[in-house]
Parts: structure tokens; sequence; C-alpha cells
């Protein structure tokens, strides 16, 4: 099961959700967790309908700062249990399996008194909490001093007070793929600060359950954040897509020529025979026509984000004025190739 989690910094802009729907499309993930939505309910209702998730949850942004949402498929039902500007305590069940457990969704408080007040709530959390539990999200705070560049060197205490609360609580870094800082603040001239802050967490117990779990810490397009995308059953074994017929094809006029001719050729054999064959010509004949069309430009929106995690992970060693400029670049090209692939 796939869990995607991101501080968007605002929903309604055409980059963001250019960037949202593009995850959405290619991972597939069961859950979706947004933070900093700044939109009402009625709009995040709409956005979740066009990405065709079965239900939502939210708290409402206060003016026009903050604002969660959490969208779920119907292969996992899920429990809201209580939730705030700061955090959503769920219990999630895997239909298929049965299998239920809990995880709380974070958005991290920027003063030091909110830290103490939500990471209190963690501690409450874990004290009646007996099923399996995951903690994931933006904490707004790093977790040694090596997670942030630039800037004012980090609190030790801060430090000290959000570890003493995983401690506690019983809970462990989860393993990340990706760039290691997870927000920065885009500013050139020396001034650009970087940090791990969107983590995910989990107890012994969930790490058990699902011992092939790994996070993904995808490229940053839309917000200073990065996107978490955490993957419970992940394997380098990924089993081959069958091939399916795409309802995007029916709006080309060139799928119905490709249908047309091939099922007027002729063929030998039984009707039943000449049936299986004509859909199998279908087939192989509307593969290719795909991979000309489509392939390609999947492939250049692939390769740019690759280059973005790339120079994003570049950034990691300091400030340097060509990656700078290359993901701006980068970005506006992205968003023109999402743009032309939204026309298919």
């Amino acid at each position: 099961m796939l869990i995607l989690t991101w501080n968007c910094q605002g929903i309604g802009r055409t980059l963001t959700s250019q960037a949202l729907g593009d995850l959405v499309r290619k991972k597939s993930p069961s859950i979706v967790y947004l933070m900093e939505t700044k939109n009402n309910k009625v709009k995040l209702e709409t956005i979740r309908r066009r990405l065709k998730f079965d239900y939502g949850n939210y708290v409402d942004p206060e003016g026009l700062a903050g604002g969660l949402a959490l969208w779920w498929n119907n292969d996992v039902s899920i429990d809201v249990e209580f939730s705030h500007k700061n955090l959503m305590h769920t219990v999630i069940t895997i239909k298929a399996e049965s299998l239920s457990w809990a995880a709380t969704f974070v958005y991290g408080c920027p003063t030091n008194t909110g830290k103490e007040k939500v990471w209190d709530e963690l501690r409450d959390i874990a004290r009646f909490e007996r099923l399996p539990w995951l903690c994931i999200g933006d904490f707004n705070q790093v977790l040694s001093i090596g997670d942030k560049v630039g800037g004012n060197i980090p609190d030790s205490s801060r430090i000290g007070a959000f570890r003493n609360m995983l401690n506690d609580c019983g809970l462990v870094d989860l393993e990340c793929k990706g760039p290691r800082y997870t927000w920065k603040n885009n500013r050139a001239d020396g001034a650009l600060i970087m940090e791990r802050i969107d983590m995910a967490f989990a107890n012994v117990e969930w790490r058990v359950l699902f011992e092939t779990t790994l996070v993904f810490v995808e490229a940053a397009v839309g917000s200073d954040h990065n996107p978490l995308l955490l993957d419970t059953n992940f394997s380098l074994n990924k089993v081959r897509r069958p091939f399916r017929f795409e309802s995007l094809w029916t709006t080309e006029e060139e799928c119905h020529h490709i249908i047309w001719e091939t099922w007027a050729r002729e063929v030998d054999g039984s009707e039943m025979l000449q049936m299986c064959k004509k859909l199998r010509g279908c087939k192989e004949n509307l593969k290719t026509w795909h991979k000309k069309n489509f392939e390609d430009l999947r492939l250049q929106i692939a390769t740019i984000k690759d280059q973005l995690i790339g120079i994003q992970k570049e950034s990691e060693k300091g400030f340097n004025s060509d990656n700078y400029v290359n993901e701006k670049v980068l970005k506006t090209k992205l968003g023109d190739l999402w743009q032309k692939e939204s026309m298919f």
C-alpha cells in the first residue's frame, strides 16, 4: 500500500495541482495527506473527486493559513478518531486483509510552546494506542544538527525535546530514499536554508507488520516541501503491468482508425478464433501507437523529475547558482509537459 503525504503550501496554484495530479496518476496511492491546503472543504472536495478518491476528511484552514486534507480509496477504511490543526489520528483497516493499525498524520507547530503541546498529545496517543502505530508528516522540527544547512544552528534543547518524545512513544525513524532535506527556502546569494522536517516514524509493532517499508522523498515541485511516498510493501521485483485499454485513448481519432483497420483485416479460423486474433491485433497495434505518442512524453516527465531529484540532492552540499537557475528552468518545463499530458 502507498501513502502520499505533502505540505503543498496551498493547493490552488497550477503547478502545485499538476504536481499532485502527476503523483496520484503515476503512483496510485491509497491514502493522501495534505498539509497547508489553504482552501475550504468545498474546493478540496472538488479536487478529491477529480483525482478519483472515494472519501475525504478535513481540518479547515484558519484564515489563509494551515488546513489539512486526508483522502483515501475504497481498498481501505479509515476512522478519524480526532483531529485539529496540527494532527489527525486515525485507525486504518486494509479491507482485503482485515488488517487494522493506527496512523497519526502530523503538521508540526512552528512555535516552541505549540510543539510541546503536540509532543504531549503524541505521548498521550502512545499511552492508549494498542495497535501498530505509524506517525508521519511535517514535524516542523529537525532530528539532529546535521538535518539543517544554512541559517542559525538548530536549538539543541528543541532537538532533545523531540528525541525524548520519540523515545517516550517508542517511535523509530523509517528508512528514506531520495534527497535528505525535505524543505528549503529557495533563496539565492548564500541565504539558502535546507531542513529535514518531513519524516515518518513507527513503533516496533508497525515495523514488524510492514517490514519491507521504504519511504521515498519525491521531487519538490509546486511547494518548498518534498512529498513523501511511503510504500508498505516495497520490492525490487515489481510485477510487470498488464495491458489495459486507457479511456483517454477514445478521445484520439487515430485510436478509432487503429481499431477499425485491425478489425477489418481478414484472418483465418473459426469465428471465435478470428475474434481472438483481432483482439490480439488491436492490443499490439494500440500498444505500439501508445508508446509512440504517450511514452515519449512520460519519459520526458520522468527524466526531468529525476534531474530535479539530482539537483535537490546536490544542493545538500551548499548553494550553487547554476543549480538554482537550472531547478527553476526544469520546474517550468515540467509544468509545460504536464499541461501537454493533460490534453491527451
